[in-house]
């Protein structure tokens, strides 16, 4: 039998993200392009081979809508839940509404039903489901309270295979102790000075 030779050798690290990647707030692994277009996505600045400044009114706030799309929880016509409330988006955002705008699809804000509100200090749109909103008896919009994103209900504890306990919230925030109580109870804090923050600047 010939001898074996050695070509390469890898070292793989346990907890470290592949270098072309980066962690977002809430864990997921993405790449920095990733990041980008999410940003360009968010500020309406949409990076595609047409030139944004190039559209007319219409194709770009379509586009803008398609780029991200926060989507509610979707339920059967007798109440049953088929789908959490989840993000998407359209590939080709800009391409799709110029199409659409000569099908003669417009958006229409006097025919909106419901809106789609982000969460008050957040993750970046594309990881947050926020809550969608409908119009007051007066027919306003109204502003949702921050304690509406943040339900104690949605606190979920779990031990950790370092025997730690581990309170996790959708909204993107963790906590971790030696006890179940200490971690649900520090989440619990975190929750607490998101919603203040969030009051304190909506009333500046």
């Amino acid at each position: 039998m010939p001898d074996k030779e050695v070509v390469e050798s890898i070292s793989f690290g346990n907890h470290q993200p592949p270098s072309e990647y980066v962690k977002t707030d809430a864990g997921q692994l993405v790449t920095p392009e990733f990041l980008a277009l999410i940003q360009q996505s968010l500020s309406g600045k949409l990076s595609e081979q047409r030139d944004v400044e190039e559209l007319s009114p219409e194709v770009r706030s379509l586009a803008e809508e398609l780029s991200v799309i926060h989507l509610p929880e979707w339920q059967s016509g007798v109440g049953r839940k088929l789908a959490e409330p989840t993000v998407t988006s359209i590939k080709q955002a800009v391409r799709v509404a110029e199409y659409l705008v000569k099908r003669g699809v417009r958006l229409h804000p006097d025919l909106e039903e419901i809106r789609w509100t982000p969460t008050p200090g957040g993750q970046p749109g594309v990881f947050d489901t926020g809550i969608h909103i409908t119009k007051d008896a007066t027919g306003n919009w109204p502003a949702p309270d921050p304690e509406d994103f943040y339900n104690l209900e949605d606190i979920q504890v779990t031990k950790t295979d370092e025997g730690l306990w581990s309170a996790t919230h959708p909204r993107g925030l963790a906590a971790e102790a030696p006890t179940k109580t200490d971690a649900y109870a520090a989440l619990v804090n975190q929750l607490r000075a998101r919603i203040e923050q969030a009051r304190r600047t909506r009333e500046e």
